[in-house]
């Protein structure tokens, strides 16, 4: 009687031994599954925020041209004055018939031709905000300023200096900014400048995992997601833009 008593005994504690090991398990697998979903979310936010971080970085750049513009017609005016004065000094040249001296043709302004790109594009782009119409139009009429390489290629090198020296930290500032926004981590972040004609940005969103007994305790990772922001068309234009890499930490 005694023996059967402790083989019940053994044969009870053996169940309750298997049962609290299927348990055991059963919460890992669970911590597991909840884990893989909490990766997957936290990839998605990366995503997001990569995606929004490239965005701003275009539109900062966007931003920026125009008051270039401005600056660069102003520029180039002198530029084709002293070079038509200089042109003038060494050969005169008598005015065509129905010309009156110094009479001359208008060029259009950059304004101008940048209006009549808007104009264009208003039926082409229809259900964009004027802002992205703008914008493409913008780009559309700088390619072709640039084709164009009026006063020795100035426009080219202006955007390249402009680019190099200032435009450059304001699109790293709008990236930086938006990832923080989002909650994003700045460590191991950049941007790159240009991926056919595009900002690539890749940043992060710190990944931690739910633990239970030891497994999975105090494991956190940085999950990195890369995006690409609209194309820009004039910088293709522009050489030594394409695949420059900045940090954003």
């Amino acid at each position: 009687m005694n023996r059967i008593r402790i083989r019940l005994a053994n044969e009870q504690g053996n169940v309750a031994l298997f049962v609290l090991g299927l348990i055991s398990i059963m919460i890992i697998l669970f911590l597991l599954i909840l884990n893989l979903a909490g990766a997957l979310v936290v990839k998605e936010q990366a995503l997001s925020t990569s995606q929004q971080a490239a965005l701003a970085a275009t539109a900062a750049l966007y931003e920026e041209l125009p008051g270039f513009i401005l600056t660069y017609e102003k520029d180039l005016k002198e530029f084709i004055e002293e070079e038509e004065a200089a042109k003038e000094e060494a050969d005169p040249e008598e005015p065509e018939e129905g010309e009156e001296p110094g009479e001359e043709k208008k060029e259009k302004t950059l304004d101008e031709l940048l209006d009549e790109e808007t104009e264009k594009l208003a039926g082409e782009m229809a259900g964009y905000t004027l802002n992205e119409i703008r914008n493409e139009a913008l780009d559309r009429m700088l390619a072709k300023e640039l084709d164009k390489g009026l006063g020795n290629g100035m426009l080219k090198k202006k955007l390249s200096e402009e680019l190099e020296f200032d435009w450059i930290k304001s699109m790293k500032e709008s990236a930086r900014n938006t990832i923080i926004a989002n909650g994003g981590e700045l460590d191991g972040a950049v941007m790159t400048v240009f991926d056919d004609g595009q900002v690539v940005v890749e940043s992060s969103h710190e990944a931690g995992a739910i633990g239970y007994n030891g497994f999975f305790a105090n494991v956190k990772e940085n999950l990195f997601k890369s995006s690409k922001g609209p194309e820009v068309k004039f910088v293709q234009k522009i050489p030594g833009w394409e695949g420059r890499t900045y940090s954003l930490e």
